[in-house]
């Protein structure tokens, strides 16, 4: 992703690196603070919370407890949803 960063903005492959960094560590801080987080154009970064459950191993039969755990789901936009499916007629929404 930092190389192409760099070829696009015509900058250092060293300076891209940092760019991206920041462009992460802002994005997970933003996640983290929103639990519906958009990114327009791109798509939405939505927190939801997964119940606890148990488990059985296919092999041994063992139970396993999984503990209640928040997650992260990512909506695509319509726009990038048509771009990696150009074959389908995909309507742009205001993502």
């Amino acid at each position: 992703m930092e190389i192409k960063l760099a070829e696009k903005l015509n900058i250092s492959q060293a300076e891209a690196d940092r760019i991206w960094k920041a462009l992460e560590e802002a994005l997970v801080e933003s996640i983290v603070e929103d639990p519906e987080f958009r990114l327009r154009g791109f798509g939405t970064f939505v927190t939801v919370n997964r119940p606890s459950q148990q488990i059985k191993h296919p092999v041994t039969g063992q139970i396993y407890d999984i503990p209640a755990y928040k997650a992260v789901d990512f909506r695509a936009s319509a726009r990038l949803r048509a771009a990696v499916n150009p074959e389908l007629q995909i309507e742009e929404d205001n993502d």
